[in-house]
This record gives structure tokens, sequence and C-alpha cells, in this order.
């Protein structure tokens, strides 16, 4: 598959469909934190963790269901990548079918949910390449007993969207391209309990969508919105609540919705 790092591709149409035009930005990693800044494309990801520890009570996949089901109703597609531990949950098996079935993209986030190295220091590795290997082997075990191939679901979201240059490395060397959210966005604090002091609630979120894109617009974002039931929050502070009115804005604005399905038929139209 065509390397995309410091490299803009191009692809008109695949099979008479409009795919995308990638012009990928990236970090200092050569992780992908953006698309295209040219083009008015939004990549809705998705991610999730099963904390086996509380049977699923603070992190579950709980959010798929009504995240599918406001995707479908929108002729939307979106990108899903649950930790591996999510595909072991017998209540999550109809819902994996249906992100294929329906379309969507499905990789994973690690098997286990590893943190890759220190949130204080990123400097600081945490874990190996060989117990990476070891992980994303299990991982990989899943994402094939679903049916789908290395090429399928070759792009993935690090485990809690954070890395160094050790262990992005690392997972490029099993064959990965790595993507993370766009930068500015409060999307990832969803989990906040109200009363802590680090709580944003779903409107100040959904405010800083919108200040966002009035100053800097969505072409190319990367949005990530967890398909997570926190416990402490209720339906209504939860992001993927208001999916809806998300999509139906950005429509309105002219946004258009892609996937990383269309960002891998864009490497291969441009082999």
């Amino acid at each position: 598959m065509a390397a995309l790092m410091c490299l803009a591709l191009t692809a008109c149409k695949q099979g008479g469909t409009p795919v995308v035009t990638l012009n990928p930005q990236t970090d200092d990693c050569g992780v992908v934190r953006n698309f295209n800044p040219d083009e008015k494309n939004v990549y809705l990801v998705f991610t999730a963790h099963y904390s086996t520890s509380d049977s699923g009570r603070f992190e579950n996949f709980d959010g798929v269901v009504p995240v599918l089901d406001t995707l479908k109703a929108k002729g939307v597609k979106g990108s899903f990548f649950p930790t591996g531990v999510c595909f072991l949950q017998e209540k999550y098996q109809a819902p994996l079918r249906r992100i294929i079935d329906e379309g969507h993209y499905l990789s994973a986030h690690s098997m286990n949910h590893l943190m890759l190295c220190d949130e204080a220091d990123p400097s600081k590795t945490l874990v190996g390449a060989d117990s990476i290997a070891t992980d994303f082997a299990q991982m990989e075990e899943r994402l094939n007993a679903l049916g789908l191939t290395k090429e399928q679901y070759c792009w993935m979201i690090p485990p809690y969207e954070t890395y160094n240059k050790e262990t992005a490395d690392a997972m490029r060397n099993l064959g990965y391209h790595l993507l993370n959210p766009t930068g500015g966005f409060l999307t990832g604090m969803d989990w906040t309990s109200p009363g802590a002091k680090n709580y944003v609630s779903a409107k100040e979120i959904l405010d800083n969508i919108w200040q966002y894109e009035k100053e800097h617009s969505m072409n190319g974002v990367i949005l990530l919105i967890h398909a997570m039931n926190y416990p402490d929050r209720t339906d209504e502070d939860r992001v993927y609540t208001y999916l809806g009115e998300i999509i139906d804005t950005l429509k309105a604005k002219g946004y258009d919705f892609k996937t990383l399905n269309d960002v891998i038929a864009a490497e291969k139209t441009a082999q």
C-alpha cells in the first residue's frame, strides 16, 4: 500500500463514485491529524473500550447502536475503533456486524487499551515493541474472525490517542497507518463527571465544535466521538446524542463525510 506521509494522493472517481483527494497533515511522530485542509470533508471516528474490571460499567461500547441508528438515518458513514476487548463481548456481536454490513469502516484501538507512553512525559515509553506486537496479534484475531483482512483495517487510532515516536514506529512496523483526532476539540473530554474539576459538559463540547468551525473550518478534520456510556453522565450529556445535529449542521454548511474506506480507496487508485 502506498505510503501517505508527506505525499498528496489524488483520486477523482472509483467506479463512478467520488472518492477523496488526500493531502495528509501529520504531527511530529508522522501520525495523520487532518486528511486535507483544502476539501470540505469531515471524518467521524468513534472509539470505545470495555473495562473488564467493572464489567463495562465505566468504559463500554454501549453507545454503538444509537450511533449506528443515527448514521443510518442521516445517510452518513463513520469509522469505528473499539478495542479488541469489545469484540469479546456477546452483546456487541450484532452491532459489530452492522458496522461492516452497513458500509462503515472497522478497525481497532489495540486489544487491551495499552497506555504506550507516559501522558505527562511522552518521552517515557511504557510498552515495548514486542508487547505491542503481542497485543496487536490478539486484536487482529478478533478482526479476522469477522472476515476482515489486514488491508481492510490497516488504518488505526493508537490507544488513548497517546504515543511517541518509538511506539508510533513500532505500530507502523506492524503494518499500520496511524491517524489521531484533529487537535483543538473537546470531544475527547466527554468521559468527565459532573462536579469534577475537569468536567466538560456536552453543551460546552458542542459550542467548541462550532467555534472551531467558525475560526478554522472543518476541512479534513478527524472528529472523535466516544461511542460509550459513561455512568456519571445522562443521555442529555452524551455527545453522541447530538450526532444527528452535528451532521445536519455540517451538511448545511456544505461539508461531506468520509471514512477510512475512502482513504484506502484513494491509496489504491494512486498506486
